[in-house]
């Protein structure tokens, strides 16, 4: 899209939200803060992004940004943020100002540069009315990780599946239920990613909070089931596909694997779920040299265009409702409306999970 679809879009919104409910207080000013955003990230003319790793993301970040708004040159650094610490914190005690938007895990936003005071509130910079607008989100909020809900914007749903199972081990709904793991026939045929990551320990987590699985069914998983733990989920995938093991948990790729064409499948067993953010989760610094490039960038990426563009590249599941999902979107990424889910990157969950760590490694085997 080029300057020509946002100023139709300046046109259209102005004329919905002038009418619309709830909105009326807000239209009236945000049309020329928005295009004055747009005059001055042009006249800076550049944004830097540090952002997760894969061509799908680069693409969408630096190119079809770049296409809606030709005259602001991306620059775009891919890694983890966890690999990027050292760098950025040595940049900001030298004073070398030349990065704006940090794009990563919330463990790293939250733990390392929120609480450190290195971010800048980003919730005022938005004033697109269809970015604001709460309906267009899941359960009709915009979710932000940080307790203050105006640093970190969350925008990608990342539903923890069950389990990932071998097809020839399985039959199809053999397992209906949690309490269907701990039963004697899978014992040492479970094995689980290491908690010392996220996948796995944020949705062992969620399983310990439910009353109906709580403590006791941890227990028995861990402790009678002689679940394998490895670090490496290639690995995992690998042990799953040859029918090593029959079950896997945590962060294995099922979906990848099944495309692949090998005997696994993703499931999901009733009660409450968990969703983890991804690796997209926005930010920026407080230091950040192009302020207004930054603004039209966490707009765009959040509008109804950007969030469209996002899942056509990456097939993963947009927080946004009001765009197409069928035939876009895997289905297993997609939430259900009806069911209950913790997020588990949100700031108010995450000194519970750490604290919770230690005692999910006391139920494995001392070696």
């Amino acid at each position: 899209m080029t300057r020509l679809y946002w100023a139709k879009l300046l046109v259209l919104s102005c004329c919905l939200y002038s009418f619309a409910p709830g909105h009326a207080a807000q239209a009236p000013g945000w049309k020329a803060d928005w295009e004055a955003t747009i005059r001055g990230a042009e006249k800076e003319g550049q944004l830097v992004i540090y952002g997760p790793r894969g061509r799908d993301q680069e693409i969408l970040y630096s190119e079809i940004f770049a296409k809606a708004f030709p005259k602001i040159r991306v620059q775009y650094t891919a890694g983890r943020l966890s690999q990027l610490i050292s760098r950025l914190m040595a940049e900001q005690r030298a004073g070398v100002r030349q990065v704006d938007l940090l794009l990563g895990g919330t463990d790293v936003l939250l733990g390392t540069f929120k609480d450190k005071g290195l971010l800048q509130p980003i919730r005022p910079l938005l004033v697109l009315p269809e970015v604001l607008d709460p309906s267009a989100w899941f359960k009709g909020k915009l979710l932000f990780a940080d307790i203050e809900e105006k640093y970190i914007a969350m925008y990608r749903a990342v539903p923890y599946s069950s389990a990932c199972i071998n097809t020839n081990l399985i039959k199809p709904g053999e397992l209906k239920s949690y309490w269907d793991l701990v039963n004697p026939k899978w014992k040492g045929k479970i094995a689980s990613q290491d908690f010392s990551s996220g996948s796995a320990r944020n949705q062992m987590y969620v399983l310990y909070i439910r009353e109906d699985l709580g403590p006791k069914y941890l227990r028995r998983l861990f402790g009678e089931m002689d679940v394998v733990i490895s670090r490496n989920v290639v690995q995992l995938g690998d042990w799953l596909a040859q029918g090593k093991f029959a079950i896997a948990l945590g962060g294995v790729d099922c979906p990848d694997l099944a495309l692949k064409g090998l005997p696994v499948a993703t499931i999901f067993l009733e009660g409450l779920g968990a969703v983890g953010a991804g690796n997209d989760p926005a930010s920026m610094l407080a230091t950040a040299p192009h302020p207004n490039a930054s603004k039209v960038f966490l707009n765009w990426v959040l509008s109804r265009e950007g969030q469209m563009a996002f899942q056509k590249i990456t097939k993963e599941n947009s927080l946004r409702i009001d765009i197409p999902k069928q035939g876009v979107v895997d289905p297993d990424l997609m939430l259900d409306p009806k069911r209950d889910y913790l997020f588990t990157g949100l700031e108010e969950h995450k000194k519970k999970i750490n604290e919770f760590e230690p005692w999910l490694e006391s139920l494995l085997p001392k070696k």
